[in-house]
């Protein structure tokens, strides 16, 4: 029985502590000149307008260990998305540390990718604030075109600072009359991603597709650019429970807060989106949804 109660109380306390951390910090920037931000976010993606060359920044997540070793050692590989992430490397990178006011410490780091016998220029900034790092990553197709987007790429590095992260909103609502009214099923188009199966890795554009949001009367949504998920008989006909275990990316909760939508989803990286309402439609990543 004491063994029990220890077990219990270490639990607890664990659950405390857990309870008790502070948010995740911000990562701020200004927009890279002459690049179009996609819709998508885990990572905010931009794209040049003018040459194949992109940027993705990355939000802070909580790591172990010492980070400027790992980074060394692994250039924090594994953080990327795979549509950007560097098979190899050609030669050994370049490190030296950044000042990122708000930072306890910055790292950027140059290298060159081997792509099918072609240099691939990465330039990538870790920015480490407590015990999370965030990333702004850079890459191009050629060092030529990465030298013709370096002007936009500084500027957006030279702009990037650390803010407090404020503490998520409690999601424990359920159906309150202000959730059931917001339930239902809505739709806006955003840039979809098609790979191109005939290119390299990572190669493909960005579409307008239509992309869906499904709200329960009980606080929960979801989110989707397929169609066939979407119940023809109404939100009733959606599988919220098993969406949030086979999806939690695009599975979470949502509150209503006067004439803000706030949603939060989970996965590996989780997300809050803050999103103005008004009659019928929400505004999220600059695309209008409306009900359908």
């Amino acid at each position: 029985m004491r063994t029990t109660a220890v077990v219990f109380v270490t639990v607890l306390l664990a659950a405390a502590g857990a309870a008790a951390q502070p948010p995740l910090p911000v990562l701020q920037y200004d927009a890279p000149p002459n690049f179009y931000k996609s819709a998508m976010t885990n990572p905010e993606d931009f794209s040049s307008s003018e040459v194949n060359a992109s940027v993705q920044v990355y939000a802070f997540r909580p790591f172990a260990g010492n980070i400027q070793q790992l980074v060394g050692q692994t250039l924090l590989r594994d953080w990327i998305d795979p549509r950007y992430r560097e098979e190899n490397v050609a030669s050994q990178p370049d490190f030296r540390s950044e000042v990122v006011p708000g930072a306890q410490a910055a790292f950027l780091v140059s290298f060159f990718e081997n792509r099918v016998g072609l240099p691939r220029p990465h330039v990538r900034l870790v920015v480490v604030a407590g015990n999370a790092a965030a990333i702004v990553d850079a890459s191009a197709n050629s060092p030529a075109t990465l030298q013709r987007v370096a002007p936009a790429v500084n500027a957006m590095i030279s702009s990037v600072r650390v803010v407090a992260g404020v503490a998520a909103p409690s999601m424990t609502q359920g159906s309150t009359p202000a959730n059931r009214a917001q339930a239902g099923i809505y739709m806006g188009y955003k840039q979809k991603f098609q790979v191109n199966l005939w290119g390299g890795v990572g190669s493909g554009t960005f579409t307008p597709a239509p992309h869906f949001y499904l709200f329960s009367p009980d606080g929960r949504v979801y989110r989707t650019f397929d169609v066939l998920k979407v119940p023809q008989n109404g939100v009733s006909g959606f599988d919220f429970a098993t969406a949030s275990r086979t999806d939690p990316e695009n599975s979470g909760q949502f509150v209503l807060q006067g004439t803000q939508l706030i949603m939060q989803f989970g996965g590996a990286n989780p997300e809050t989106i803050r999103a103005p309402v008004s009659a019928g439609s929400f505004t999220a990543y600059s695309v209008t949804y409306t009900r359908q």
